[in-house]
């Protein structure tokens, strides 16, 4: 037993110093330990990284199907033995699973269908108690594990928790890459879509690089505020914003707590900046006086809405005369653009001559942000 675990030992050992996937040893590991117990099948369970479902189910003796079954499952404690025994932390013994009152119909037509009678399972715990896993042994109903054979299974189970847990910090880190790489992307097109639209309108070489140099700092300060570690409220990232308006104008912010997605949060900043240096420029913001609201809302959903409805107003008054533009501006095809890609936004400017007026609305989902305290 001794020299099977270190053989496996040292193959974990190999996986996680070269970045493998773990699935392939563990299937090796469940046919090792299989022979060793006659008549027997095992199988690996791995949780997902929050630990709410089986990420992976493998049973290299039984169909495919039947492992698929047991993943995706959110893990309750009275669906079967393996999620009892991840809650508890405690070895589950199944001498006869159809007459199980512990456990789901469900769960025991599964076994019923590939004509499995009893099982025992154990957590796969490290150290510190955290389960990361389980593995399950199932047996003839007349030939139960003895309690050596269970001592042999232990010191497996932990060696499988390392593996499990590898796995599931593998499966962030990738997701993590992926969104870095998904979030690099988006900024070179963003740089590149900005670069284009302030040399049409800044042709001059100082004005240029004057005007984008701003805007690329403005995106600094967005991509700050959007992945500080704090999370981020609607409106300290507002205020934070047009604080270096607020001596001169009269500047109201007003509405529910809501913490912004990172995507969001950057949506919001880009464009509340862009609203901000216009109406610094030409609107209410660019005299002393002026007057600035800012109010939002979150609207019950309707019987035909699958999310309830945000609504943000931005509305400018006391300032110079506002002038309908001729054309379309960055201003306009950024702040709708960002918006739409990050949480399906959408802004409509109205050029009121008393002061701009922006509309935002979007639905109230995840990708925009949650209700809750900043603090």
């Amino acid at each position: 037993m001794h020299q099977m675990l270190e053989h496996f030992l040292n193959r974990a050992l190999d996986v996680m110093s070269s970045g493998s996937p773990p699935n392939p040893l563990l299937h090796e590991i469940a046919l090792a330990l299989q022979a060793e117990l006659p008549d027997c099948i095992v199988g690996i369970n791995v949780l997902d990284k929050p630990g709410r479902t089986f990420r992976h189910s493998i049973f290299p003796s039984l169909p495919d199907e039947f492992a698929r079954s047991l993943e995706g499952n959110v893990i309750n404690g009275k669906r079967g033995s393996c999620g009892l025994g991840v809650l508890t932390g405690k070895l589950v013994n199944v001498p006869d699973v159809a007459n199980d009152e512990r456990f789901s119909d469900e769960w025991k037509e599964i076994f019923a269908q590939y004509g499995l009678a009893s099982l025992i399972s154990i957590p796969a715990l490290t150290l510190d108690g955290e389960a990361h896993g389980s593995v399950a042994v199932i047996h003839p109903k007349a030939a139960p594990l003895q309690l050596e054979q269970i001592e042999f299974l232990r010191p497996f189970a932990v060696l499988c928790a390392k593996i499990c847990a590898y796995s599931r910090t593998r499966e962030t880190t990738q997701f993590l890459m992926g969104e870095l790489e998904h979030r690099i992307r988006n900024l070179y097109f963003t740089v590149g879509g900005l670069a284009n639209l302030t040399i049409k309108r800044y042709p001059n070489p100082s004005d240029f690089r004057r005007v984008f140099g701003e805007r690329l700092t403005m995106m600094h300060r967005a991509h700050s505020l959007a992945f500080s570690e704090r999370a981020t409220g609607l409106f300290q990232l507002i205020n934070e914003i047009l604080a270096p308006y607020s001596k001169e104008n009269e500047i109201s912010i007003s509405g529910p707590k809501i913490i912004l997605s990172p995507d969001s949060a950057c949506a919001f900043a880009l464009a509340i900046n862009e609203l901000g240096t216009n109406a610094s420029k030409y609107g209410s913001l660019s005299k002393v006086g002026g007057v600035l609201e800012i109010r939002w809302s979150i609207l019950p959903k309707g019987e035909l809405d699958t999310d309830s409805v945000f609504r943000l107003c931005w509305m400018e008054s006391e300032g110079p005369a506002v002038q309908e533009p001729s054309r379309q501006g960055y201003g306009t095809l950024m702040i709708g653009g960002t918006l739409r890609n990050a949480f399906d936004g959408s802004a409509v400017l109205t050029f009121d001559p008393a002061g701009l007026i922006c509309d935002i609305s979007a639905p109230f989902s995840p990708k925009l942000g949650i209700e809750g305290s900043s603090d």
